[in-house]
């Protein structure tokens, strides 16, 4: 018992100490700051895989009134080691519009975007999408625009 009292000790030590494996990886600070504090709301994240395969969010309006326009403001975050621009998006209704600026978003850097949902003529459980192009993306980002219509 005496000698595994000290090796315990040792190893809890050991365990407890900053070392490589809790720091942060390069390039990540920046990408943490957008999300813990310079930036406030929800963030749409673009990483690697996203430049490669495309990616999918849902932006939720909640329940609205027919007739009723809602606007969700966001971030998309640059959380690869590329800059990129928005470029231009798509729509399959004319009941969604997205503003935006198409300046660079540096790695790490965050753009905020306006997305609104104007529910006129609509009524019931409402799906819409937005593909959203951005420079050096093989794929759009794809956006669901959802809103419960009363």
């Amino acid at each position: 018992m005496r000698r595994t009292a000290p090796l315990l000790l040792t190893a809890a030590l050991l365990c407890s100490c900053d070392g490589p494996a809790s720091r942060p990886q390069a390039g990540s600070d920046r990408a943490e700051a957008v999300r813990s504090g310079e930036r406030k709301g929800r963030i749409v994240s673009l990483s690697d895989v996203f430049f490669e395969r495309g990616g999918t969010d849902t932006v939720r309006f909640g329940r609205l009134r027919s007739g009723e326009t809602a606007v969700v403001r966001f971030w998309i975050a640059n959380d690869s080691p590329q800059t990129t621009a928005i470029l231009s998006y798509d729509r399959n209704c004319g009941c969604t519009t997205l503003k935006f600026n198409s300046e660079p978003i540096a790695p790490g850097d965050a753009q905020r975007v306006e997305m609104s949902f104007d529910s006129r003529g609509t009524r019931g459980w409402q799906l819409k999408t937005l593909d959203v192009t951005l420079a050096g993306a093989q794929r759009p980002l794809r956006l669901y625009a959802e809103a419960e219509v009363e």
